[in-house]
């Protein structure tokens, strides 16, 4: 049976003007405008009525778990300061010391860092860059913080920034949570209803009569396309550049990002960072800046973003959550950020870099000592898409940009200038990494190293259902 790749959507088109810089911002600064902040005021309820988005809770019981789950994430009465950003987030700005992660059990005694302790050092083997190369992106890599500045207001008048003292929390709303079956189902990077296959996007919970068992190999409901190296470390570090692709399902997600793992079996642990669009996450069409953790291989215990709070952000400009305010377009502006995971020394926190800007942790308790608690043995880099096979073909979700590593720069995505931290605290080059992909047919990648431009990088992608992936 064929299957025709459908075309983006209508409410979508604003978001892949051209830009005027190659730096992303989160969702903060509009890309044309007026305009383009009056599209995205409109957008959440345009999209939450067209995306066909699935309720899934289970039952009464289970959604008043769920709202007694957004209850105790942060009390509203502590929220200092509320605005609508240009992507057309609602941002809850609360007090440092009141955010979710601090009111867990167990962090009541917490004491909160600004800043990692110790810091990596440079490579002293690494090669300038060299200003006349013919493939340098002269284009500024540096990432604007994301939040505006002093005049920019969303239509209630509200200053598009949280105060100093305060962290940025892209609201978690009730309707978010209905899309999964339960709390738990939620938490996880593969939901209860993506566990088998069904024929069509019915939102119907597993144990359904017609899901097909999980599969493995170019058939898998995970599909990659990626670049990993077993090296014991203390984090890594890419350059990504930020696309909008198109996902058939609303349960398909499809993303760029960079993994940091140790462990195995019920032991694994990873953090994760990048890219990310899933609609049956966020609610529209905008690919957001994530993260997630797992702290037992994939099951409940994990989140993304600040949803469970596990992380500690200490920064009042980053929106983890947030979309980002331009896009990468086919044969147009590329638009870069770069992000990294660093282990503050043996003994300390996971901590994220976003730009310049160290946004926040993962403390050292939510690991144990065969996971994540010392250090990473392994980095991987590259994209996944979720395959919920509709109508029983491969699906039709873009990985990257859509378009295959051959296509090159401005057509293809890609990661680049990729590094890791060794154990003696110093930036390294990954000379080790190995592309593997599930099919280069439906997604592909190919590595490169440039010395002195784009270091170690990669293109990868691929549109999904063609004639040689079905």
């Amino acid at each position: 049976m064929k299957k025709a790749k459908q075309t983006r959507r209508p409410e979508q088109r604003w978001l892949v003007r051209l830009g005027f810089v190659s730096v992303v911002g989160l969702g903060l600064v509009g890309c044309a405008g007026e305009e383009a902040e009056a599209a995205a005021a409109q957008a959440p309820e345009s999209s939450s009525a067209s995306l066909g988005l699935v309720e899934r809770v289970r039952d009464g019981k289970e959604l008043a778990r769920m709202e007694k789950y957004l209850e105790s994430l942060y009390d509203a009465k502590d929220v200092v300061h509320h605005f609508r950003s240009r992507g057309g987030d609602d941002i809850d700005c609360v007090p440092l010391h009141l955010q979710p992660a601090l009111r867990q059990p167990g962090m009541e005694s917490h004491r909160i860092q600004l800043a990692p302790s110790t810091l990596p050092s440079p490579d002293p083997t690494a090669i300038a860059a060299d200003p006349a190369s013919p493939r340098r992106d002269t284009r500024p890599t540096t990432l604007e913080a994301g939040l505006s500045g002093p005049g920019d207001v969303d239509a209630a008048g509200n200053m598009r920034r949280c105060p100093e003292g305060t962290v940025p929390i892209v609201k978690l709303k009730l309707e978010t949570l209905k899309r999964f079956e339960t709390l738990d189902e939620f938490r996880r990077k593969v939901p209860n209803h993506l566990a088998g296959r069904l024929p069509v996007d019915t939102g119907k919970p597993r144990g359904f009569e017609g899901i097909e068992p999980p599969r493995n190999g170019p058939t898998a409901q995970h599909q990659y396309a990626h670049a990993h190296q077993w090296v014991d470390n203390m984090g890594a570090e890419s350059i990504f550049n930020v696309w909008n692709p198109y996902t058939e399902l609303t349960s398909e997600f499809s993303l760029s990002q960079m993994w940091v793992v140790r462990g195995s079996g019920a032991s694994l642990e990873t953090v994760e960072a990048g890219w990310q669009k899933y609609r049956d996450l966020y609610g529209d069409d905008n690919s957001r800046l994530f993260i997630y953790f797992t702290p037992d291989n994939y099951g409940s215990g994990g989140c993304y973003n600040l949803s469970c709070g596990a992380f500690v952000q200490v920064n009042n400009t980053v929106p983890i959550g947030g979309a980002f305010s331009n896009y990468s377009t086919s044969g147009g502006t590329q638009y870069e950020f770069k992000l990294m995971w660093y282990k503050d020394g043996t003994a300390g926190a996971w901590w994220l870099k976003y730009g310049d800007i160290w946004v926040g942790y993962y403390p050292r308790t939510r690991f144990d000592t065969n996971g994540l608690a010392n250090n990473a043995w392994s980095i991987d880099f590259g994209g996944e898409i979720i395959d919920n096979r509709n109508l029983n073909l491969h699906t039709s979700t873009d990985m990257g940009s859509g378009a295959y590593p051959a296509s090159w720069f401005q057509y293809a995505a890609y990661q680049k200038n990729l590094l890791y931290v060794n154990t003696s605290n110093v930036y390294s080059d990954p000379s080790g990494l190995t592309a593997y992909r599930d099919d280069a047919y439906c997604y592909d990648i190919s590595l490169g190293n440039d010395p002195g431009n784009w270091g170690r990088y990669f293109f990868f992608g691929g549109t999904g259902y063609n004639a040689n992936c079905m």
